[in-house]
């Protein structure tokens, strides 16, 4: 699934450099987060280059992945799910240290068109990321709201 907003709201800014440094000091600090350890997690991604879907994941790549997206690029998206507490998110980049992230809501197992969303920047977003991936408690990290799309909007 598309992230919804990134479909209707991405607008893109070209300005070069920028973007380029933030990927770079990433980068060079992987090496103190990659002590989280591998979970049961795959994901999915589109961009301008690449579509990937369902392959095996741990932190350190998640993070280099997201880094590598082409915000100019519309749509792009990555998406993570983990099969042991069978929790997902999704991020779309959507400008220049700006991020959409969302995470489906299910009841018994069913998805009934009910999402948690919000706009944040890089550091939360990967923060987030990171409790995900430890399979601790990670949704109060990013202010959420709530929104129905899809074919249930109008329900």
């Amino acid at each position: 699934m598309i992230p919804t907003v990134c479909k209707i709201m991405q607008k893109v800014v070209l300005k070069t450099g920028v973007h380029s440094k933030i990927k770079s000091d990433r980068l060079s600090n992987q090496d103190t987060k990659s002590d989280v350890k591998y979970q049961n997690i795959t994901y999915y991604m589109h961009d301008k280059d690449r579509t990937v879907k369902g392959k095996s994941i741990d932190f350190p790549s998640a993070i280099n992945e997201m880094l590598l997206l082409d915000w100019t690029y519309f749509p792009n998206y990555i998406g993570f799910t983990n099969h042991n507490t069978k929790e997902n998110i999704q991020f779309c980049c959507v400008g220049l240290n700006r991020w959409y992230a969302e995470t489906l809501i299910k009841h018994n197992g069913k998805w009934e068109g009910y999402v948690w969303c919000c706009y944040s920047e890089f550091q939360s977003i990967e923060d987030t990321l990171k409790l995900f991936f430890e399979e601790v408690p990670w949704s109060e990290t990013l202010a959420w709201k709530l929104k129905r799309i899809g074919r249930y909007a109008n329900d």
